[in-house]
């Protein structure tokens, strides 16, 4: 079952302090999750791309949509993407694709490779890209932030709404866990955006955020149990807290904390001090996450007003869904934004498989159907 609430009576619940009054009833909820017609016999499989049955016993891959490889200057650097257009000479709303965090290109795009091919098939154009230092994209990953993710996407968008194809009108952007974050502060910052769907994207500070997740990880791989979690959380936050000050003596005093913890705790359930981290071979990884803490994006989002749809897993271990959710009313009452949508699905974590069978959610039906909703039907 899937919990859908909808920002469409601020009022009501702001007086309430309910969320009951935002859920979709059970019968709209059925609508959401059936099937596109747009979709016709074809399916995504497991894996991967869209095919339908071929009589035979085997399956036929989509051939609806062509691809075309497009290289796109953003601030000095040139990001290459790909763009998934339906076959015809319609124009077509065009939705920016946004990737998750790391530099490991196959699973940092994975959402936005899973979706282009459904998008494409059912009359959206979808630009899937590299972000900016990895795969064929120029940049050093390493110096970058989420500030620059969030303009080469609006950067992508407005070269691409010149494309005769593309419906300069109905621009979306759209991503996954980070790329989730990224995609609602591009919608946020670019007129050319109309409208945004992110799936666990987080709507906290980039502080607790971090906070939240890495807590979370060391207690799933057994490193600490709640309570000694709770212990640590203070001096967690204030390690947090001072590479977003960017700050040397504010890391120096986190720091001499640490060290000072380490007569009391294991050092595995403490922060590693500002030395030890730009020591470590993979902290290169997450650094961009690291550049990013200081950023105020909820502050930003209370200023929100393009249609969105927001879909998060309610046993994410990643990102806090019942803070996300409640930031995202509390901003949507501040902007007087009616155009939004959330999406709570039982049984499912970060990413989309339902945590006791394994499988993939239809969570492709929910976004298309939103889509066609919002915007293809608008």
């Amino acid at each position: 079952m899937l919990m859908l609430c909808g920002c469409t009576n601020a009022q009501e619940s702001q007086n309430t302090g309910s969320l009951k009054s935002w859920v979709y009833s059970q019968n709209e909820l059925e609508k959401m999750m059936t099937k596109p017609a747009s979709m016709g016999e074809y399916q995504p499989s497991q894996a991967g791309p869209l095919r339908k049955p071929d009589g035979k016993g085997g399956f036929t891959n989509d051939s609806t949509f062509t691809v075309e490889k497009i290289r796109i200057r953003s601030e000095g650097f040139l990001i290459s993407g790909w763009l998934y257009l339906p076959l015809g000479d319609r124009k077509c709303p065009l939705v920016v694709l946004t990737n998750g965090g790391g530099n490991i290109v196959r699973s940092i795009r994975s959402f936005s490779d899973f979706m282009a091919p459904v998008l494409a098939h059912c009359g959206y154009a979808a630009f899937v890209h590299d972000k900016r230092g990895t795969g064929e994209s120029e940049g050093e990953y390493v110096k970058t932030t989420y500030d620059d993710y969030i303009t080469d996407a609006g950067n992508c968008a407005l070269s691409l709404s010149k494309h005769n194809r593309i419906d300069s009108e109905k621009i979306g952007v759209m991503g996954a866990s980070e790329g989730g974050r990224i995609a609602v502060i591009a919608a946020s910052r670019f007129p050319v955006f109309s409208f945004v769907v992110s799936q666990a994207g987080t709507m906290v500070s980039a502080i607790d955020d971090r906070l939240y997740a890495q807590l979370n990880g060391m207690i799933d791989n057994g490193t600490i149990n709640d309570c000694i979690a709770e212990l640590v959380k203070p001096v967690w936050k204030r390690s947090f807290e001072a590479w977003a000050s960017h700050d040397s003596g504010m890391h120096a005093q986190v720091d001499k904390e640490i060290r000072q913890m380490r007569k009391i705790y294991s050092r595995s359930y403490l922060p590693f001090t500002r030395s030890e981290m730009d020591s470590l071979p993979g902290f290169t990884v997450i650094l961009p996450t690291w550049n990013s803490l200081g950023a105020d994006y909820m502050t930003e989002m209370e200023h929100f007003d393009k249609k969105w749809l927001a879909i998060f897993g309610a046993e994410d271990r990643v990102v806090p869904t019942d803070e996300s959710v409640r930031n995202i009313n509390r901003c949507m009452i501040l902007s007087g934004n009616r155009n939004c949508n959330i999406a709570v699905i039982p049984k499912v974590g970060h990413v989309p498989v339902d945590i006791e069978t394994k499988r993939r959610i239809d969570f492709d039906y929910l976004i298309i159907n939103w889509l066609n909703k919002n915007v293809l039907l608008e």
